[in-house]
């Protein structure tokens, strides 16, 4: 996935400088917001920001969801 030049802080430690192109984990809530968790490089605090997708991005988040809930769903109903 490509680089998210967007900045956040840090709640514990106040850094300002937290990148969010180094985060863990992405859960697109719609097509155009998500909710993006990273660590702290400075405090290794667990953080939570609710952002937008950026627009190159929401293409390749929008398949990778739909992809996901595709394999998802062939697996149900199997014993």
């Amino acid at each position: 996935m490509s680089a998210v030049k967007t900045m956040v802080t840090c709640p514990a430690c106040r850094a300002d400088d937290v990148e969010l192109a180094s985060f863990d984990s992405l859960m697109a809530l719609r097509s155009d917001i998500a909710l993006y968790t990273l660590t702290c490089p400075h405090c290794a605090t667990r953080i939570s920001a609710l952002l937008p997708i950026p627009p190159e991005l929401r293409e390749e988040v929008m398949f990778a969801a739909i992809e996901l809930g595709a394999g998802m769903g062939a697996h149900e109903g199997t014993s």
